[in-house]
Order: structure tokens, then sequence, then C-alpha cells
């Protein structure tokens, strides 16, 4: 989680936009290991996770709007990413924690950095 959660605070800190392959690849390399290490994740690195499932949705979300040959692939991207933030989220609240508490823990992750 650590890596990607790096890679993404790299990303936002950029002045230009990455490219839709290099967007992509983050995502999918993101989802994978989602998808491979999920039922293992600790309560830091779920907040990490729906932290960057929020910020790819957004990116993804305003990127669709474009009308270009990427605009399905990126609406479909934060469809996926909405679903992953979901899920993390009803996880959390599932293992003890208020949505409030949840918006917290993302505003001092945004702020530590």
């Amino acid at each position: 989680m650590e890596e990607y959660f790096a890679k993404l605070n790299e990303y936002l800190k950029m002045d230009t936009e990455i490219s839709y392959e290099e967007f992509a690849g983050y995502y999918e390399g993101f989802l994978k290991y989602l998808n491979q290490n999920y039922q293992e994740l600790d309560k830091d690195s779920l907040i990490k996770g729906r932290y960057i499932c929020t910020i790819l949705q957004a990116n993804s979300w305003e990127r669709s709007k474009r009308k270009d040959a990427f605009s399905k692939k990126y609406k479909k991207i934060a469809e996926k990413t909405k679903f992953w933030s979901e899920s993390i989220k009803y996880r959390l609240e599932k293992e003890g924690m208020t949505p409030s508490e949840i918006e917290q823990a993302e505003r001092d992750l945004l702020e530590s950095e």
C-alpha cells in the first residue's frame, strides 16, 4: 500500500497531467493489489486505500467528461474505484469506525503529506 500511496502523492504534486497509459497502469496495479490483499489490510492501509480510490475516482470522472478515445475507459475506472471506496468504507464501519472518524482519518492523512 505504501508504494501506491507514495506514487499517488508524487502524481498529486506534478504540474502536468499523466498520460492515459500511465494512469491506467497505476490503476490496474492498484486494483490488482487490492484484490490480492484486501482481506489482510489493516485499518491504516484501508484508509490509505480508500483515499487512493477517492482520488482515482475524482480524476477519472473529470477525464471521462472529455470527448476523446479514452472517455469511456475513464468512466469505467471511476465506477470501479467508487465501488472499492464504498466497500472499504463499509468494512471500516463494520470494524467500528464511524463515517466522521473515517473522514477525519483521511483528512489527517492528507495533512500529514
